[in-house]
């Protein structure tokens, strides 16, 4: 089985237990700050090492957790040790975040920018995309070097266009039709 098929299997196992007694918002925000601590360097290394015992890794896991996370966070946390899948917590964490925010009829894209985009820029743009498309979305920020300037958006099948490449293709074009 196939490392995303593994992730989204756990996610959606998350997901449907959170669900089922309605805290997958507050699961969705331990799990968000639980992610870097079992994802450092060190961490991974001590869950991963064939020289630590399973019970050993357990036992952490147990000591570190116990009375610090909801009961539903911490099984599942539990569960990712004994069956060895501490390294894919990042992974789970952003697949679960995803079905959270779905939930919540919101969706998630992509702004690609030519430089530095700044809070309220790219609330400004969070804030037209989720107009456009009726629906709450949540934008994160990749910078794209192809682009001289503006910005493009992606959301699903959904994109916006308004790269400094994209207005000299419309000039250029309507240029060419009224010569013609």
């Amino acid at each position: 089985m196939s490392s995303d098929a593994i992730v989204q299997k756990y996610s959606q196992a998350l997901f449907d237990v959170t669900e089922s007694v309605k805290k997958s918002e507050a699961v969705a925000q331990e799990l968000q700050q639980a992610t870097p601590l079992f994802d450092a360097a060190d961490v991974k290394s001590f869950f991963s090492s064939p020289f630590n015992s399973a019970d050993n890794k357990l036992m952490v896991a147990k000591s570190a957790l116990e009375g610090k996370c909801s009961p539903e966070l911490f099984n599942f946390l539990i569960t990712l040790v004994e069956k060895e899948r501490v390294a894919l917590i990042a992974l789970i964490n952003t697949a679960y975040q995803a079905l959270v925010r779905a939930k919540g009829g919101e969706s998630e894209g992509v702004l690609y920018v030519a430089g530095e985009a700044s809070e309220a820029f790219v609330a400004q743009v969070e804030q037209l995309v989720s107009k456009a498309l009726n629906k709450k979305t949540k934008l994160s920020v990749q910078k794209d070097p192809t682009l001289l300037s503006g910005y493009k958006v992606s959301v699903g099948g959904w994109t916006m266009d308004d790269s400094a490449q994209f207005h000299l293709t419309k000039l250029k074009e309507e240029i060419s039709r009224r010569s013609l």
